[in-house]
């Protein structure tokens, strides 16, 4: 039976999952009047009418306009998907035996959370970088590294951040559930042992 410390890891490591490729799939990473761009979209258009805007994605590396942004668009990718794996693996302990959660799941599932965490952060310190880019000058108007020029930070690099600040409490979470477990088994075992023992004495 899962624990309600157990139900909360599972439902959060999905939430936090899915709103993580949302943001990295959305354009309102840096924004002006017209335009918008983030990791792996750029929209132009309107800002106030999303209804109105062109949106283009860069379906490959080639395509994305300058090698930091590449970079962090691979690692940011690479941690979503490791994100995504550790909420797998902690959905999958719900179906197997208490006993293998800390040996076979919960264990591996909390250390890729810490990685993919590990990783996203870097990806997202790596992403303003490519603001010297030609792109990003043409948008923002003499941008530099971590200095946006015109344009101001969007609602999706912002959420972006939020979401893996409370990704980093999924590992603590795993850990004290795997606690709680081993309180259950072990609570378990000793009523088994001294229900034994009243049936030897009797």
């Amino acid at each position: 039976m899962v624990s309600c410390m157990g139900s909360l890891w599972v439902a959060l490591s999905f939430i936090l999952s899915l709103i993580l490729g949302f943001n990295l799939m959305s354009s309102a990473w840096f924004k002006n009047k017209n335009t918008s761009f983030g990791v792996f979209v750029q929209c132009e258009g309107k800002i106030s009418n999303p209804c109105n805007q062109t949106c283009i994605a860069f379906r490959t590396l080639e395509e994305i306009p300058d090698t930091s942004w590449k970079i962090s668009a691979v690692i940011l990718f690479a941690g979503w998907l490791l994100l995504s794996f550790g909420a797998l693996l902690v959905l999958s302990w719900t179906v197997i035996p208490a006993g293998l959660c800390q040996r076979r799941v919960c264990t591996p599932a909390r250390h890729t959370q810490i990685i993919a965490v590990a990783i996203t952060i870097l990806g997202l310190l790596l992403f303003p970088i490519s603001l010297r880019s030609t792109f990003a000058n043409q948008i923002c108007n003499s941008s530099l590294s971590y200095r946006s020029g015109t344009c101001s930070l969007g609602w999706a690099y912002m959420m972006a951040i939020i979401t893996i600040m409370l990704s980093c409490f999924l590992p603590i979470i795993g850990r004290y559930n795997i606690n709680e477990m081993k309180t259950t088994v072990l609570r378990s075992q000793l009523t088994q042992h001294m229900l034994v023992c009243e049936e030897h004495m009797y």
